[in-house]
């Protein structure tokens, strides 16, 4: 039997790129005797917001956010050349250990790609990440499977995350809600999709399954951990001290320093942070899966950056960013804290006196507290969730066969 995956495996974020290889590793160690392939589709206008150029980093909204852009490039050329040399070791190896597809599909529409799917797989997953926000993309895309594919269709931990769903048109609400009752399976991330597919009232039950990064194995990934040390070292990375990993705004690094001074190593593995001691520019995302076990505990924005901690059995403190989208509805890091009982370390914060307090006896504790067993016990009960999904496979492959 033959399965295809289609998710956001082309994007330049590392965990995008995790939650891929992840779920293809899974199903290839749990259907042996199936071909699983990542379908090797990309949309044009997808690639034209992952491409960085020095126009494109300082580029905003209107004039004013551009120049504003501009003059803090100024003050912190850094940025651009990390953002620069993190998407060059991004691309040499991201689709190295992915089991893609022979043909490359690099269209907006969906003929070509819909056409492809049936000609050559027996069952397309969908998902995971968040393949069911079109802001970028628009309505109708591929993610959304149609009527027009022919072979069984499912979701694995499919999010509509970022996107005001509330606010959909009658009739797209009417044509996605077709296009989901046709699906053998509805598997979803987030609360927030549990209720995007209740909104627009889709007659399949959507059943909760975790982001693949949950089950990854980060103690068997395609890495070399002595070259990895090696590049670490070579960054400037301190194994003989105790680190802290910074994922976020300056600010948040500055808070560390502010409540550490020079107690500890900060390493910044996303943005440019000035204050950090260690700037970690050129690691793949398969060596930044597994470099948390480096630290002792991670402070981030992130949500996969949180999840790939915790499966190393770091704890982690996770800082709230304020948007509109999060006024009215969960965000998914705050979700997935809830479902392994760890929502005590979600903090908003203006990391100068909002829950400073709060946030460093949180960080104490972790700090002097070694709770690798649980939290990694924590991450084996919330993978759990996929089992129902993988179980469903089974009884498709068996009715197919």
């Amino acid at each position: 039997m033959k399965i295809g995956i289609l998710t956001f495996h082309k994007s330049i974020n590392n965990g995008a790129v995790m939650q891929c290889y992840s779920l293809s590793k899974k199903l290839q160690e749990l259907f042996p005797d199936d071909n699983i392939e990542v379908i090797d589709y990309h949309m044009p206008k997808a690639k034209k917001n992952d491409t960085l150029t020095f126009k494109r980093h300082i580029k905003g909204r209107n004039p004013i956010v551009t120049l504003a852009k501009f003059l803090k490039f100024l003050l912190d050329p850094e940025s651009y050349f990390f953002a620069k040399k993190r998407m060059i070791a991004f691309e040499s190896v991201a689709d190295n250990y992915l089991p893609l597809s022979k043909e490359k599909i690099f269209d907006d529409g969906t003929e070509k790609l819909f056409e492809y799917i049936n000609d050559n797989y027996d069952m397309v997953i969908a998902g995971s990440d968040a393949i069911w926000n079109y802001n970028m993309r628009g309505f109708p895309n591929p993610y959304f499977l149609d009527e027009s594919i022919t072979v069984k269709k499912l979701s694995y931990a499919a999010s509509c995350y970022g996107m005001s769903y509330e606010k959909i048109p009658h009739d797209q609400k009417e044509k996605i809600s077709k296009i989901l009752s046709t699906y053998s399976f509805l598997g979803v991330r987030d609360s927030e999709s549990e209720k995007f597919v209740d909104f627009i009232g889709c007659t399949v039950p959507t059943t909760h399954t975790c982001d693949p990064t949950v089950f990854l194995d980060v103690n068997n990934l395609p890495i070399d951990e002595e070259k990895l040390k090696a590049k670490l070292s070579s960054n400037g990375f301190d194994f003989t001290k105790q680190s802290i990993a910074v994922m976020g705004t300056e600010a948040m690094c500055q808070m560390v320093r502010k409540m550490y001074g020079n107690k500890y190593q900060i390493v910044s593995l996303s943005n440019s942070c000035k204050s950090a001691d260690v700037k970690l520019y050129e690691i793949t995302p398969y060596e930044w899966a597994y470099c948390f076990r480096f630290f002792q505990i991670t402070v981030t924005t992130f949500f996969h950056g949180t999840l790939l901690s915790l499966r190393n059995g770091v704890p982690v403190i996770c800082i709230a960013l304020p948007s509109e989208y999060s006024k009215s509805h969960t965000t998914k890091v705050e979700d997935f804290l809830k479902r392994v009982g760890l929502e005590d370390n979600y903090f908003h914060t203006d990391c100068k006196t909002e829950n400073i307090k709060k946030i460093k006896e949180k960080i104490d504790f972790y700090l002097s507290t070694d709770m690798h067993d649980e939290i990694v016990n924590r991450m084996n009960n919330e993978a759990e969730s996929a089992n129902i999904f993988f179980e469903r496979i089974s009884k498709i492959k068996s009715e197919l066969e």
